[in-house]
């Protein structure tokens, strides 16, 4: 009985000092990556969050959803769209990302735009499998895809609005 009781103390013990162990293996690590996404050479934030949507912010909060977001070298265009975006793969879904400098001119550009084309990413397809169409503040957003949790959970990820402003 002495035995099996030092037997357990003993397990316990190691439970104890490993877990301990991880602990202190785990907090440098996490504080050096929050320490390397707050600031980049020269002190500047590497991402930022000033309550607009960015091409690093937009990668992000795909990425914190769950999703697997490859950036494509080439831009998207968009006929109706004066300016290029940025192409994302997400498995064998695409997403064009165009930003624009506030949500005033993101209005503005998607008057150029045939809607008829696009449908919201919560309402259904039609037979076609029109693209979705994505809006959040200064952001539009095109999604192929014939996914329907797919396309939710996309569009959640980015009409949830752009990361906001940090009180640091």
């Amino acid at each position: 009985m002495a035995r099996a009781s030092r037997v357990v103390m003993m397990v316990s013990l190691a439970a104890v000092a490993a877990c301990g162990s991880k602990a202190k293996q785990q907090a440098p690590a996490a504080g050096a990556r929050e320490t390397a996404a707050a600031s980049a050479p020269g002190g500047k934030p590497a991402c930022p969050h000033d309550g607009s949507w960015s091409e690093c912010t937009v990668l992000e909060r795909l990425q914190r959803s769950g999703l697997v977001a490859q950036r494509d070298s080439s831009a998207a265009e968009e006929k109706g769209l004066a300016q290029r975006g940025m192409l994302i793969h997400l498995g064998s879904a695409s997403l064009e990302v165009f930003l624009f400098p506030d949500s005033a001119a993101r209005k503005a550009a998607e008057k150029g735009l045939d809607t008829t084309q696009f449908v919201g990413y919560m309402d259904p397809q039609g037979i076609r499998a029109e693209r979705s169409l994505i809006r959040s503040a200064n952001l539009l957003a095109l999604l192929d895809s014939k996914r329907d949790v797919q396309r939710q959970r996309v569009g959640d990820a980015l009409t949830a609005g752009p990361p906001q402003k940090s009180d640091r």
